[in-house]
C-alpha cells in the first residue's frame, strides 16, 4: 500500500453514531460508583451525537418510518413530495435514481442535515444509526487498529467495566460483591466478543484493503482515501442498528472530499465490502450507481423518481429492472383500457340519455364513469412509475493523427515516490495508434502511479517517458470533478478547457459547451450554476463536458465510472467502444465489468510484483475471477454461532482468553487475593 503523506484535514470525526438506547447504559452493565466518571464521559458524547438531528418517535416496529414527508429546496423547489416508506429490521435497501434526485436528500432527513417541509423521518427509540458524513475534520493522532475499534462501544464499555473490577481486587477489596460482578463483567465481555476484538478488527482491516503491519500506524500517515477506509472500518465494526452509505452526490456537493465507496477504488475491496453488506445483521440504506455492488448487497430497491419514491420490496437490482418494466407496462395498459372503457360508456349516455326508455340505463353509466373517476381509475399513470430515463449522450471529437505508430512509450522505467519507494521497475509500454489497454492489478499494485506517470505528473526515478511529437492527451479521473473551482460557472470552466493550452481551440462557443452539456444532462440553467451548488454527479458530467470538448489521440482513464450514474457510464462505455478508429487509443483503469465489457479492449495489462505484463487480448473471465462481485465470494470474518457441545465451548473459551492474555491477568488477581487472605 502506498502512504502519500500526512494529511491535517482528516475524515475521523465524520462518523457520527447515534445512541442505541434512550434508557443510558446503566441498564445494560453495572457499574461501580468508582467508576461513574468515566462512564459519564460517553455519556455526554452521546448526548451530542443525539443533538444532530435524529428524530426518534414510534415507528410501528419498524426501524426506520417515514410518513407524509415533503422536503423542497430553500428557493422552495420541491425536492420530494408525500414520501411514505418504512424500513424494517434487517432489510438492506438500495437507493436508485439519477444524479439531483433526492437520494441523498432522503439519508438527510434521517441524520437531520435537511429541513423537512411536512410530515415525518423517524427513527425507533433504541436504534443505533450510522452515518459515514463526509466531512473533513482534525486529524486522529491514535493507530489504524485503536481508530477502528475506537466506536465498538459494547465490547469497550465492558472492558473497562472489567478492569476497574480487576483493579479493585488488585487494591484489595475481595468482597463478595466485587468478586460477582468480576465474574458477570467477564462474562458480558466475552458475550459481547471482547475476547476476539482484535482479530475482528483486523479482518475488517484486511478486507478494505490495509496490510498487517498497517494496524499500528498512525492514522495521520495515511492518506485522505485512506484515512476515509478507517472511518468505514470503524463504522462497519460499531455494527449499527441502521447503516446509512452514501455514494458521492449532495453531500459531495458541499465538500469536496471522496465519497465513500470511490474510496475504495480497488476491486478486492469493493468485492469485500458488498458481500460484507450482503451478510450484515442490521438494517441498511445504500445510495449507489454501482449496478454489481447493489446486485450483490441489498434485498430490496427504492427508486426516487418523479419526486416519490417508487418500492420494490424483495427485489435485488436485476428483478427490480425487470419489475420496473412489467409494472409501466401494466399501469399503461390497465390506464388505457380503463379510458376506452369510459369512452364506451360515455358514448351509450350520449346516445341514450334523453331515450325515455333507455334513461335509467344511461344515468346507470354515468354512476360508473364518476366511480371510475372517484377510485383514479381514469387518472395518468404516475410519473415516477412510466417515466424512463433520459439517456445522455457523449461524442467525442475524432483524434488527430500522430506521425508514426507508437504515441506514448516507457522505456526502462522506474515508477515511485523515491529511491526508497519504488512501486514498479524496468517497465517497458508501447503505446500504439489503436489500441485499448485495460490495466488491472491488485490494490497497491501501482495501476494509479503508472496513470500518473504516463499522464506526465509523477516523474519518473530511471527510465525514460517518451512523446509522439503529436500526442494529444485527454484525462479523465475518478477525482477530477472534485479538482473544480466550486465559485466558478459550469460553463466557464468547460469553455475555458476546451479553448486554453496548446491543444485548445479557441473557436469553442458557449453554445458548443451548451451542446454537449445538454446532451449528458446539464441542460436548462444547470451550465450558469456555480460548481458548489451542483451534486457529486452533476459535477463529473461537467468533468465529462471538458473531456469531451477538446481533442485527443491518447485517452487515460482512472476509474471513470465512480461519480457517474449508470446512464452516464453507459454513455461513456459507448462512446469509446467506436471511438479512435485507427488513430486513437484508449487506457484505462477500472473495477467496473459492465464498462469494461462496453469499451471492448485490445489488450490487458497486468502489474504484479512490481512488474508489467501485457497482453494482447481481450479481457477474458479469468481476469475477473478475484474482482467479480456477483459471483459467490467467501467473507473473511468469525464464524457464525452454532449449537456447541459443552467441551467445544470450553476450548474455545480458553482460546479466548489466550488470546487477551488473561492468564497473566488472572495470575495477578490471585496472587493479590492470596496476599489478602494471608
Amino acid at each position: 500500500m502506498k502512504m502519500l503523506g500526512v494529511f491535517n484535514s482528516v475524515l475521523f470525526s465524520s462518523l457520527i453514531v447515534f445512541p442505541l438506547r434512550s434508557d443510558g447504559f446503566h441498564n445494560v452493565f453495572p457499574w461501580p460508583s468508582h467508576c461513574h466518571s468515566q462512564r459519564g464521559a460517553g455519556a455526554s458524547s452521546l448526548s451530542s451525537a443525539t443533538a444532530l438531528g435524529v428524530t426518534r418517535g414510534d415507528t410501528r416496529g419498524a426501524t426506520l418510518l417515514f410518513t407524509d414527508l415533503n422536503i423542497s429546496t430553500g428557493s422552495g423547489i420541491q425536492i420530494l413530495r408525500d414520501i411514505n416508506f418504512r424500513v424494517d429490521p434487517k432489510e438492506r435497501w438500495g437507493i436508485v435514481g439519477p444524479n439531483g434526485c433526492g437520494k441523498s436528500t432522503l439519508l438527510g432527513a434521517i441524520t437531520g442535515s435537511v429541513r423537512i417541509d411536512e410530515g415525518k423521518a423517524l427513527v425507533a427509540s433504541k436504534v443505533k444509526v450510522g452515518y459515514l458524513k463526509q466531512t473533513a475534520v482534525s486529524g486522529s493522532t491514535k493507530t489504524v487498529r485503536e481508530e477502528a475499534a475506537s466506536e465498538m462501544n459494547i465490547i469497550n464499555d465492558a472492558r473497562e467495566n472489567m478492569r476497574c473490577l480487576e483493579n479493585l481486587i488488585a487494591e484489595g477489596n475481595t468482597s463478595e460483591e466485587t468478586l460477582n460482578e468480576l465474574g458477570k463483567a467477564q462474562e458480558r465481555f466475552a458475550n459481547a466478543g471482547g475476547w476476539t476484538q482484535d482479530q475482528d478488527v483486523d479482518l475488517v482491516l484486511k478486507g478494505l484493503g490495509f496490510q498487517p503491519a498497517d494496524s499500528d500506524r498512525k492514522c495521520s500517515e495515511f492518506s485522505g482515501g485512506w484515512q476515509m477506509r478507517i472511518a468505514l472500518a470503524r463504522l462497519l465494526l460499531s455494527q449499527p442498528d441502521l447503516l446509512l452509505l452514501d455514494e458521492p452526490s449532495n453531500h459531495l456537493a458541499q465538500c469536496c472530499f471522496l465519497s465513500l465507496l470511490s474510496c475504495l477504488i480497488d476491486s478486492s475491496a469493493r468485492n469485500w465490502l458488498a458481500t460484507y453488506l450482503s451478510n450484515y445483521q442490521g438494517s441498511i440504506l445504500l445510495v449507489s450507481h454501482d449496478v454489481t455492488l447493489l446486485s450483490k448487497s441489498v434485498n430490496s430497491i427504492a427508486e426516487v423518481s418523479g419526486k416519490t419514491l417508487i418500492q420494490y420490496i424483495s427485489c435485488n437490482y436485476d428483478k427490480y429492472l425487470a419489475e420496473k418494466e412489467f409494472r409501466a407496462k401494466t399501469a399503461i395498459a390497465e390506464y388505457e383500457h380503463n379510458i376506452k372503457e369510459a369512452a364506451r360508456l360515455q358514448e351509450f349516455v350520449d346516445k341514450f340519455g334523453a331515450s325515455a326508455t333507455k334513461a335509467s340505463s344511461a344515468q346507470s353509466r354515468v354512476k360508473m364513469i364518476e366511480r371510475m373517476r372517484a377510485e383514479g381509475k381514469l387518472d395518468p399513470p404516475a410519473v415516477g412509475l412510466i417515466e424512463k430515463r433520459w439517456k445522455p449522450k457523449l461524442n467525442l471529437p475524432e483524434p488527430p493523427k500522430g506521425i508514426g505508430e507508437t504515441l506514448l512509450s516507457l522505456e526502462n522505467a522506474s515508477v515511485g515516490y523515491g529511491e526508497d519507494d519504488i512501486i514498479l521497475k524496468n517497465i517497458d509500454l508501447q503505446v500504439n495508434r489503436g489500441m485499448k489497454l485495460c490495466i488491472r492489478g491488485k490494490n497497491g499494485a501501482g495501476k494509479s502511479s503508472l496513470m500518473d506517470t504516463l499522464r506526465g505528473k509523477l516523474p519518473l526515478l530511471a527510465g525514460a517517458r517518451k512523446e509522439n511529437e503529436k500526442l494529444r492527451l485527454g484525462i479523465f479521473t475518478q477525482d477530477l470533478a472534485q479538482e473544480l473551482d466550486s465559485n466558478a460557472r459550469a460553463i466557464d470552466l468547460v469553455t475555458s478547457h476546451a479553448r486554453e493550452g496548446k491543444d485548445g481551440n479557441i473557436n469553442v462557443s458557449d453554445q458548443d459547451a451548451r451542446s454537449v452539456m445538454g446532451m449528458l444532462g446539464l441542460g436548462g440553467g444547470k451550465p450558469l450554476q456555480k460548481i458548489g451548488e451542483l451534486s457529486g454527479g452533476e459535477k463529473a458530467r461537467v468533468a465529462l463536458s471538458m473531456f469531451a470538448l477538446k481533442a485527443s489521440n491518447l485517452l487515460l482513464l482512472d476509474e471513470p465510472s465512480n461519480h457517474l450514474d449508470i446512464e452516464c457510464i453507459e454513455a461513456l462505455g459507448d462512446s469509446l467502444s467506436s471511438w479512435g478508429g485507427k488513430d486513437g487509443a484508449i487506457i484505462v483503469i477500472s473495477h467496473d465489468r459492465a464498462f469494461c465489457d462496453s469499451v471492448g479492449f485490445t489488450h490487458v495489462g497486468t502489474l504484479k510484483n512490481g512488474d508489467l505484463v501485457v497482453e494482447e487480448r481481450g479481457l477474458e473471465e479469468r481476469d475477473w475471477e478475484q474482482y467479480d462481485i456477483s459471483s459467490t465470494v467467501q467473507l473473511d470474518e468469525p464464524a457464525k454461532l452454532e449449537m456447541e457441545c459443552p467441551e467445544d465451548k470450553a476450548e474455545k473459551e480458553r482460546k479466548r482468553k489466550l488470546a487477551f492474555n488473561a492468564p497473566k491477568r488472572i495470575q495477578k488477581i490471585e496472587v493479590s487475593l492470596v496476599k489478602c487472605l494471608s
